[in-house]
């Protein structure tokens, strides 16, 4: 795996030699845990492997930390691809960190997330992704929404899945849809209003047990 990174950088050599100066060695240490490595502004990330482009970070800022070589990216935009190069999903959000080595990344503020092999769109304040399981994964108490199509539909406790390619919350879960031009208020199953309070009585069990599902 190959990362390259394409920006003006800014040296935090000053600082760190500042701080080295100091006798208590307590401080010295957190420092490195407190103060970037490096800086970049006007940053260009992209992960390779196999000789294909993989995964693609533009941000405003970057840092990056030397304890546990974390990156933190502000303002960022992002795009992945699949095994033939092609797009398969880009977004954006307020602050994104990344841990490339274990493949693991939080997304924040302003999360938009455009999925194009299944035109379907996210939007969330924060988000979870375990690249090596396919999970995306929200807060039990943060909301989701999710609009696919002519349907919209959110809730609280998101989980989805790339491998599976299904998605479920777990509570508070509203949407609607256009059909026929006409919109109707519909849970995530797809029944209207009125038929999800029909069937009220055996959904709350169910509910309960896994929550609203569907499939990507």
């Amino acid at each position: 795996m190959n990362v390259r990174f394409t920006a003006t950088c800014m040296s935090v050599a000053l600082l760190t030699l500042f701080f080295s100066c100091s006798l208590d060695y307590g401080r010295e240490e957190s420092t490195e845990e407190t103060v970037p490595e490096f800086i970049f502004l006007g940053a260009h990330l992209v992960r390779v492997e196999a000789k294909k482009r993989t995964m693609q970070v533009d941000a405003d800022k970057m840092e990056q930390y030397k304890t546990d070589g974390s990156t933190y990216a502000r303002n960022a935009s992002f795009k992945t691809f699949d095994n033939n190069e092609m797009l398969d999903t880009e977004g954006s959000c307020g602050l994104v960190a990344l841990d490339i080595h274990n493949e693991r990344y939080r997304l924040y503020d302003g999360i938009a997330i455009s999925i194009v092999s299944q035109e379907m769109k996210l939007f969330a304040e924060t988000l979870q992704f375990n690249g090596r399981t396919e999970q995306l994964t929200s807060g039990r108490d943060d909301t989701v929404s999710v609009e696919r199509k002519n349907a919209v539909v959110s809730g609280k406790g998101f989980s989805a899945s790339g491998v599976s390619r299904s998605f479920q919350f777990l509570s508070e879960v509203s949407g609607s849809a256009d059909v026929d031009d006409a919109e109707e208020n519909v849970t995530a199953d797809g029944k209207t209003a009125d038929e999800a309070t029909a069937s009220a009585g055996g959904a709350g069990a169910e509910s309960a047990a896994g929550g609203a599902e569907n499939g990507i």
